[in-house]
C-alpha cells in the first residue's frame, strides 16, 4: 500500500501539473488528502440544478421530483457553502441542467461563476440543448443505439443528440453510458460507434432507485460485461473507466470513501457520502456509481483509478485553461 502511495503521489505532482493554478490545486490536495488523512473533506460534488427535464428517462428517478428551481443568488449560495466545505471538482446535472434561468442569467452565468471558484467544472446534459459550454468537461448521456436510447429516454432523440455532438466545439466532449439490462447487449458496439464521435466515454451501473428492478443488470451478467469493457479498454478504445474501476463493481467488498463526494440539491440542501443519501434506500450491494468507485480507490493508491481520473480532469482541463 505504501508502494502504491507513493507512486500516486508521485504521478499527482508529476510534470502533467505544471503551471500557477496546477500548482495550487496540487497543494490543496496534497495538504487535504495526503498529508492529512485525518480530514474528511469532499473534493467532488454533483449539483444538481434543477429536477425539470424535458425527457422521462425509465432509469432516472428525479425528473419525477418537485421543487422549485433555485435563484442566481441561491445558486451562488451553494457555490459559496460548497467551496467552504472543501470541494473544488464540480459537476453540473439535473434535471437537465441547461433548461436553468433565472431572469437575465442562465446556464452560462452559473457556468462562469463555478469556474471562478473551482479547480474543475464539469456537467452532465441529455445533449438535447447546446453543447457549447464553457465548462472544462461536458458529459453527453446515451443509453443506447435510436430504438434503445428512445426507449429508455421516452422520446425520439437519438439522431438529434449525435448530431448536436457532430456540430458541438467543445474541445472535451465525453459520452455516458448507464449500462442496465436493455443496453448491455449493444453496450460494446456502442462504446466503439461513440468512440468516433467524442473525446472518450465512461460508463456506471444503473441503480434500483425505489426498488424498480426491472432495467437492473444482475451480478453475473454485470461480470461479463465488465470482461468485456476490460477488453475494450486493452483494444485501446478511449473508454476512460479504469480497470480497478471497473472490476470494483463487479466485486463486493470493495472500500468506498464516500466522504469524498458532496451532492447539493435544487432547494440548496447538501449531503455529504453516498449519492443516494437522503434520495432513496442505500443498498451498497446493487452499487453502480463508478465515480464513487474511481475515487475511493484514486484515494486508496490505486495507480491506474489515479491515472483516470488524470486523463479526464486535470491533464485535459489544464491544457483547455491554458496551463502548460
Amino acid at each position: 500500500m505504501k508502494t502504491d502511495a507513493t507512486s500516486s503521489l508521485r504521478s499527482l505532482l508529476s510534470g502533467a501539473f505544471r503551471g500557477r493554478q496546477p500548482l495550487h490545486r496540487n497543494l490543496h490536495i496534497l495538504r487535504k488528502y495526503v498529508l492529512r488523512r485525518d480530514k474528511r473533506d469532499p473534493y467532488l460534488a454533483s449539483y444538481k440544478l434543477t429536477y425539470r427535464c424535458n425527457l422521462h428517462c425509465r432509469q432516472c428517478p428525479f425528473h419525477e421530483m418537485d421543487a422549485p428551481d433555485p435563484s442566481f443568488s441561491q445558486v451562488v449560495d451553494t457555490l459559496n457553502r460548497l467551496h467552504k466545505s472543501g470541494v473544488r471538482m464540480l459537476i453540473f446535472e439535473g434535471g437537465e441542467p441547461t433548461l436553468w434561468r433565472d431572469g437575465e442569467h442562465d446556464i452560462h452565468s452559473v457556468i462562469e461563476q463555478a469556474r471562478r471558484q473551482f479547480h474543475l467544472v464539469g456537467m452532465t446534459t441529455n445533449g438535447t440543448n447546446t453543447l457549447d459550454l464553457d465548462t472544462d468537461v461536458t458529459w453527453v448521456s446515451i443509453d443506447g443505439f435510436s430504438k434503445t436510447h428512445d426507449r429508455l429516454r421516452g422520446s425520439e432523440t437519438f439522431d438529434r443528440i449525435i448530431e448536436n455532438i457532430a456540430a458541438a466545439q467543445h474541445p472535451r466532449l465525453f459520452a455516458h453510458i448507464t449500462l442496465n439490462r436493455l443496453n448491455a447487449p449493444e453496450a460494446p458496439e456502442l462504446i466503439r460507434f461513440l468512440s468516433e464521435r467524442v473525446k472518450g466515454v465512461t460508463v456506471q451501473f444503473y441503480y434500483p432507485y425505489n426498488h424498480q428492478h426491472d432495467l437492473y443488470l444482475t451480478q453475473p451478467a454485470r461480470g461479463e460485461l465488465i470482461g468485456k469493457l476490460i477488453a475494450l479498454k486493452e483494444q485501446g478504445l478511449p473508454l476512460l473507466n479504469s480497470s480497478a474501476g471497473l472490476r470494483a463493481m463487479g466485486a463486493a467488498g470493495w472500500r468506498c470513501s464516500d466522504w469524498l463526494i458532496a451532492n447539493a440539491n435544487p432547494d440548496g440542501s447538501i449531503s455529504q457520502g453516498c449519492y443516494v443519501k437522503g434520495r432513496d434506500d442505500i443498498d451498497c450491494s446493487k452499487c453502480g456509481f463508478t465515480p464513487h468507485a474511481e475515487i475511493s480507490l484514486a484515494y486508496q493508491g490505486k495507480l491506474d483509478a489515479l491515472q483516470a481520473g488524470i486523463e479526464i480532469f486535470f491533464a485535459a482541463s489544464d491544457r483547455e485553461r491554458g496551463y502548460p
